[in-house]
């Protein structure tokens, strides 16, 4: 139940021993709050799931204990079949990947040139900032009349 080791109160020792308490609990709840016109319905309907799936899990295991060497072989080779699906499948994965990682390379390269492009420009534009800095230390400063 619980993957932390050294977890003493959720074991499946517990749960089993209180397993019997939290089924009381829960019908109390169901039918103290469940109206019977809704709640029992439900539980017949759950009910009935549970036969069928039980019947159906019985006729399956009777197939596979009268089965006979053809049917055997037909399985085999419907799971010989499933394997060699899985093989195309995974190598059309592997495909996939590598045009995705292309696809991101690329992308990669695309916007790496753009930030250098935006980097150049903006050296060009302090450059033009500072070729205005020096111009100024140049020209005499005009004289203002009061």
């Amino acid at each position: 139940m619980s993957s932390a080791p050294g977890n003493i109160f959720l074991t499946t020792e517990n749960l089993a021993f209180a397993f019997p308490l939290i089924f009381v609990c829960g019908s109390y709840a169901y039918f103290k709050y469940v109206p019977l016109h809704i709640g029992l319905p439900i539980l017949g309907g759950l009910y009935v799931l549970y036969q069928i799936r039980a019947q159906i899990q019985a006729q399956r295991d009777k197939k596979l204990t009268n089965m006979d060497e053809k049917a055997i072989s037909d399985l085999a080779k419907e799971l010989e079949g499933e394997d060699k699906t899985s093989e195309t499948e995974d190598a059309k994965a592997k495909k996939l990947a590598k045009k995705k990682a292309a696809i991101q390379h690329r992308l990669a390269a695309e916007a790496r040139k753009e930030e250098k492009k935006k980097a150049k420009k903006k050296k060009s534009d302090d450059d033009d900032d500072d070729d205005d800095v020096a111009l100024d230390t140049f020209v005499k400063p005009s004289k203002k009349k009061n």
